[in-house]
């Protein structure tokens, strides 16, 4: 295993039956070919670029929507719209554009396009708002023909990697509704497919860009297949409904390595999985006493209780029982080595007697009842977590229950800080930490788009400005040892309970291939026919 400052984990991690066809309209029956069909494990919630900025719904509209720099498989910069650009000084960037790019109605690609889409992207209404990638960009102007300037408020080290998230659509979209991208009307895009169909919940189906600028995609039509359910998952891959799958679980390796049309590709992630608590609110919804009623003060505030719920879970247990080995105990946000990692992180001991010890110290003796929240359809053995770390909890004497939810509902809800204690998540794609200290850590300020995905509302002005002054530090020597001392303070203080990092697995037939991504995103670009 090794980490550079753009690199990753590299290390080797190594039922129901769906009907064939069933509600797809014979899509899933045709055969393969020209056509590919992916089997995705969780499910996008629109096709509108910028309303809401997740995986899911990032690798599909991708698959639409052109960015101006693209992210590759280990999360380098790489030119997309942009050709190339360079540095006029520490807060102007010249970007020049690819030459005779059209948009899929024919229209020319233009900088007012990339000026409004950043614009949107910033300013749209969202519950997980993209403005942690864009609340550095001062000024977008129009300069030599087929070039334009990004002004920045201050040094930003990681604007490739920020604009590498906003993708670009056509200016005279600029007000459409989600539900106009949804529906097609807007889903006007430069990228590599063009929109054939979304039912959200089943599927999203594309045909190929033949006016695209750049390499000619490798299918004509692409079929993006909701399957959550895991056992469904690989029965599809089986059947032969399904060409690739993502998020491949445990008990179906043996299933697929046994039959000799398939096989199996490891991948490497840069997700870190968590636990958030709530550090808002002076009550708590889901913490109560024997009754159901709200505590008068809400536990998570008190570090004595953050500290007892981190000694209580049991991570290397949930690596080995829960995720069968395919993850790694995290301590932080990166594997030590990290950009921006610390060498003085050692981690939280599961002991759940000190733990118990800690709860009376902190005033409860007899623990409190603790509603655990989580998606069901979004991450890896999502809903196996939350019931382990609830059955951990409870030897320490809090009485947990479990409400797990879909990822469509809980999104919303967890972004909104609706809850007490909950999963989430983060893919560390820019290979630092500031990434998910700005976006999971700092004091949530919609305006400011800091804590855009900050579920607790965790706040602490001092790793605020940490950070600030960190993601302003052009030097990476001297920014990865303002992160170092920032992620100190995150873990110190249980801004957040860390689990483990998620390794990845796909399967897919024997006659195509496809090259993993730190990123988790499972790309029909990135999916090749074998010869």
């Amino acid at each position: 295993m090794f980490l550079t400052r753009r690199g990753l984990i590299k290390t080797a991690l190594g039922a129901a039956v769906l009907a064939p066809g069933a509600g797809l309209s014979g899509l899933a029956r045709a055969q393969a070919g020209t056509r590919l069909r992916i089997g995705m494990a969780a499910p996008n919630t629109t096709l509108d670029p910028h309303l809401q900025s997740n995986a899911p719904n990032n690798a599909v509209t991708t698959h639409i929507f052109d960015s101006v720099i693209v992210n590759d498989e280990v999360s380098r910069s790489k030119p997309g719209l942009a050709a190339s650009w360079r540095t006029l000084d520490d807060t102007h960037w010249e970007f020049t554009l690819q030459p005779d790019v059209v948009f899929s109605d024919g229209t020319p690609l233009t900088v007012d396009d990339i000026r409004v889409s950043i614009e949107r992207a910033t300013t749209i209404p969202s519950t997980a708002s993209f403005r942690t990638y864009t609340r550095s960009i001062k000024a977008i102007t129009a300069a030599d023909p087929g070039k334009f300037i990004v002004e920045t408020k201050a040094p930003d080290p990681l604007l490739l990697n920020s604009l590498s998230r906003i993708r670009i659509i056509s200016a005279k979209f600029k007000d459409a509704p989600s539900a106009d991208f949804n529906s097609g009307k807007a889903a006007i895009g430069t990228g590599p497919y063009l929109f054939k169909e979304y039912v959200p919940g089943s599927h999203t189906l594309l045909v190929r860009n033949d006016r695209h600028w750049g390499e000619k995609a490798p299918w004509n039509e692409v079929l993006l297949r909701i399957v959550a359910d895991d056992g469904a998952r690989i029965a599809g891959l089986l059947s032969g409904d399904l060409d690739i799958i993502e998020s491949v679980p445990h008990e179906g390796l043996d299933r697929v390595k046994s039959d000799s049309r398939l096989h199996v590709i490891s991948g490497v992630s840069s997700r870190f999985v968590y636990f958030a608590t709530d550090q808002h609110r002076d009550v708590t919804p889901f913490a109560t006493d024997a009754s159901g009623q709200p505590l008068p003060k809400n536990p998570f505030k008190n570090a004595k209780v953050r500290e007892a719920f981190d000694m209580a879970i049991n991570r290397q247990a949930i690596v080995e029982r829960v995720m069968d080995g395919n993850a790694l105990v995290a301590t932080q946000y990166l594997p030590k080595g990290g950009f921006g990692t610390s060498d003085k992180i050692k981690g939280t001991p599961y002991d759940p007697a000190k733990a118990k010890a800690l709860l009376a110290e902190a005033g409860y003796p007899n623990g409190f009842k603790l509603m655990v929240h989580g998606p069901n359809d979004r991450y890896v053995n999502d809903a196996k977590i939350v019931q382990a770390v609830a059955q951990m909890l409870t030897r320490i004497g809090v009485a947990a229950s479990v409400e797990v939810m879909p990822w469509s509902v809980y999104t919303g809800k967890s972004s909104n800080g609706e809850f007490s204690f909950s999963l989430g998540a983060w893919g560390v794609n820019t290979g630092e930490t500031s990434n998910p200290m700005v976006a999971l850590n700092m004091t949530y300020n919609k305006e400011a788009g800091t804590g855009a995905s900050n579920m607790g509302r965790y706040s602490n002005p001092k790793l605020d400005e940490m950070v600030r002054q960190a993601t302003q530090t052009i030097d990476d020597a001297k920014r990865a040892a303002l992160l170092a001392e920032a992620s100190e303070l995150v873990f110190a203080d249980r801004a957040l309970l860390p689990l483990h990092h998620e390794g990845l697995i796909w399967a897919g037939k024997r006659s195509i291939g496809y090259l993993p991504r730190a990123d988790q995103y499972t790309l029909a670009m990135g999916v090749t026919a074998k010869s």
